[in-house]
């Protein structure tokens, strides 16, 4: 079996909402739609840190990247890779992933988020309970990972306002209060930690082999109202047909191999 972080995460909070996205392969258009704003802008990072030209436009992700390129951009190493896949083997099986940087030199990890909420203290705290920091550590044998984090922009776009002056309001509005909005911390641990989650790591891997041979895809209803909104699978989670078509859903059309997930 092939498991990447995101797959592991999502069997753990909701058994059923594993099935549906990762055996039935049930991706949300909504969901797609805000991965696709992610996408591109953590292709215009890689572009940029690989010293390609990043063509100007008028978009919010164009916004995004220059709060990035000002603000952010300057804390990250000089050596950093970009878009770095690792492969380990755990027992028979296969940890997959993809960094969305690295640099050998420090052996640092780099991650970079996007989110739609206020950046506060809290959050950056509570960032680090995020178990995809072990799992990356594991991956790349290191103990150290520097988060860059963009929040999306919440202003709108006024009636009759052209896009060109509406990009302008966006680059305005990253310069107040600037910390609300961008930031950029490291993370570090320890090679105990480390080495604990790669028990846990073989352990997980195990169970959810057994969940699926067994068809053990039972609800967490705790999970339902994660983060106080309704799960993304609600629609269907109840009286699922795998014959049936859903317009809320598409089917096999899934970002890349579970990694999707790193770009929000």
């Amino acid at each position: 079996m092939k498991v990447s972080i995101s797959r592991i995460k999502t069997f753990k909070a909701c058994r059923r909402a594993y099935y549906l996205k990762y055996v039935e392969e049930l991706t949300p258009v909504d969901t797609a739609e805000t991965l696709a704003t992610g996408k591109k802008y953590h292709e215009m990072i890689e572009a940029f840190h690989k010293g390609e030209t990043v063509e100007p436009e008028f978009t919010k992700e164009y916004a995004m990247f220059q709060a990035y390129r000002t603000f952010l951009a300057p804390f990250i190493p000089e050596d950093m890779e970009s878009e770095v896949d690792f492969s380990i083997g755990v027992g028979d099986d296969e940890f997959i992933g993809r960094a969305d940087g690295y640099c050998p030199r420090s052996k640092t990890i780099i991650e970079h988020k996007t989110v739609s909420a206020e950046l506060t203290d809290e959050y950056e705290y509570d960032l680090q309970w995020d178990e995809q920091i072990l799992a990356y550590m594991l991956a790349f044998a290191s103990l150290s990972m520097i988060y860059t984090v963009v929040r999306k922009p919440t202003i709108r776009q006024k009636k009759d306002e052209s896009d060109e002056d509406y990009f302008h309001r966006m680059e305005a509005w990253y310069h107040e209060d600037t910390p609300s909005k961008v930031r950029v911390f490291m993370v570090e641990r320890t090679e105990e930690e480390v080495a604990e989650f790669s028990k846990e790591l073989s352990n997980i891997i195990t169970t959810i082999k057994c969940a699926e041979a067994n068809e053990e895809f039972y609800k967490n209803t705790l999970h339902c109202f994660r983060w106080g909104r309704r799960c993304e699978y609600a629609p269907v989670c109840l009286h699922y047909d795998k014959d049936a078509e859903y317009i809320e859903f598409r089917k096999g059309d899934r970002y890349g191999t579970g990694t999707e997930e790193n770009n929000e």
